[in-house]
């Protein structure tokens, strides 16, 4: 056997590409369940950070946290063309959907309960494209359905040190009327005084730490602070009638 002939280099380099090929979809394959929880349990937990009930850096174990999970939060599927929730549509068939408007038309919607049973916090799912990336987060209100409780950005693509800052805790915290470390006496709101859906934007100005419907922007980070202030708008008009029956509720 020629060792230094093209079919035999050729030959060679198909088995190698092939077995490696084989191999690395046989491991993906085999992790491919195992991935799914991991990211299911890291959406559920970013949920709780926007709630308020357990922190990014939480030591409790994995199964403290879905317990956790399973004894304070609901979700339901909510139709944003009626408000409602949607009656034949699940959870499952939400994740599964591979139309823009069928993704756009149900969101999960997840409330969270104090341990007396009542209403604590809305936490409703926010997404959109910011200068790179698609960025993906939860917004949390509190039981009036107006007040901003929390906020979590957890995948994306933008540039770190810049538009990547919206991962970044002490920015987050103003948006729950924490500024520099300090909790001030101006709420985020994202009703005006008419009752009127008016949001809350990235502004790049000093003190917006007493502008309830705005919070300092990401320097350096135009594009990004302009995207997150208008899918975030989008969003809240998409789920309006639901949060308002929420209200009279």
């Amino acid at each position: 056997m020629n060792i230094n002939s093209n079919s035999y280099v050729l030959g060679f380099a198909t088995c190698v590409c092939v077995g490696v090929s084989t191999a690395l979809a046989l491991v993906a394959n085999g992790l491919k369940d195992l991935q799914t929880a991991a990211a299911e349990f890291d959406r559920q937990k970013n949920v709780m950070i926007a709630a308020g009930l357990c922190a990014a850096d939480d030591e409790r174990s994995q199964a403290d946290l879905k317990t956790l999970f399973e004894d304070r939060v609901t979700e339901v599927v909510v139709d944003t063309q009626t408000g409602e929730a949607a009656a034949d549509v699940t959870i499952a068939d939400v994740k599964l959907f591979r139309s823009d408007a069928m993704r756009d038309r149900y969101r999960v919607i997840a409330t969270t309960k104090d341990e007396s049973g009542a209403l604590e916090a809305v936490v409703l799912p926010i997404s959109g494209k910011g200068l790179w990336s698609q960025i993906y987060g939860y917004i949390a209100l509190e039981s009036d359905v107006d007040t901003v409780r929390g906020i979590t950005f957890y995948k994306h693509g933008e540039t770190p040190g810049l538009g990547g800052e919206v991962e970044n805790a002490d920015w987050q915290d103003q948006w729950r009327g924490i500024y520099k470390g300090a909790q001030t006496d101006v709420r985020k709101k994202i009703l005006d005084d008419e009752g009127e859906l008016v949001s809350i934007a990235l502004k790049k100005t000093m003190g917006t730490e007493r502008d309830k419907h705005a919070v300092d922007g990401l320097a350096g980070a135009t594009i990004t602070c302009n995207g997150v202030t208008d899918f975030l708008l989008a969003d809240l008009e998409a789920l309006a009638a639901y949060l308002d029956k929420l209200r009279n509720s």
